[in-house]
């Protein structure tokens, strides 16, 4: 029996690049992505190809990229001026939708995945104003100051969990909640 190729959450990003670079790829794809497969890379590759078979295809991850990118443009067309992607792995949205460039985007994520992202992005230009933090999203108090910090002046905050709360105790997802509400 094979040995998982992934070793931390983290990797599950690249799994997710994956289907967006196939996707990318289709004549008639839902979404485009010029970044994907290099975000992706080898190890990538392998972690798609160690999936169940009936999982390999990614229809899943396809369906929820372009969902999430329609309720984001909706989002934003009606009067959203800050997006707060929590554990943004190797989302490009920044740079890849047609979002005002005015628009605040603030992605975060574990310390080492951003500097990887940042070191492949950096000849990227997104097309917002995009600010990174890192940040451990499972340490609550950590999580709460950034969320307070993060969307500063902004009146209308979209914050995007895709792809985290299944990583979170039940009372980690209740205080993100309770912090929405607040």
């Amino acid at each position: 029996m094979s040995t998982s190729p992934i070793s931390n959450v983290s990797d599950t990003a690249r799994w997710v690049a994956v289907y967006r670079a196939r996707e990318s790829a289709r004549p008639d794809a839902l979404f485009h992505d010029p970044f994907a497969q290099l975000l992706a890379g080898e190890l990538g590759q392998a972690i798609a190809a160690f999936m169940p078979r009936q999982a390999r295809n990614g229809w899943p991850m396809i369906a929820r990229t372009k969902l999430m990118d329609d309720l984001i443009l909706a989002t934003i067309d009606q009067g959203c001026d800050c997006v707060v992607n929590l554990a943004a792995g190797f989302d490009t949205r920044p740079y890849r939708l047609e979002v005002p460039s005015s628009l605040r985007w603030i992605e975060a994520d574990l310390p080492a995945l951003t500097e990887e992202k940042e070191q492949i992005l950096k000849n990227a230009q997104p097309r917002c104003q995009l600010r990174r933090i890192t940040v451990d999203l499972a340490d609550s108090s950590a999580r709460v100051a950034m969320l307070k910090e993060a969307v500063g002046p902004s009146t209308d905050v979209l914050v995007i969990t895709e792809g985290l709360l299944l990583y979170l105790e039940e009372a980690q997802v209740r205080s993100l909640v309770q912090l929405g509400r607040a």
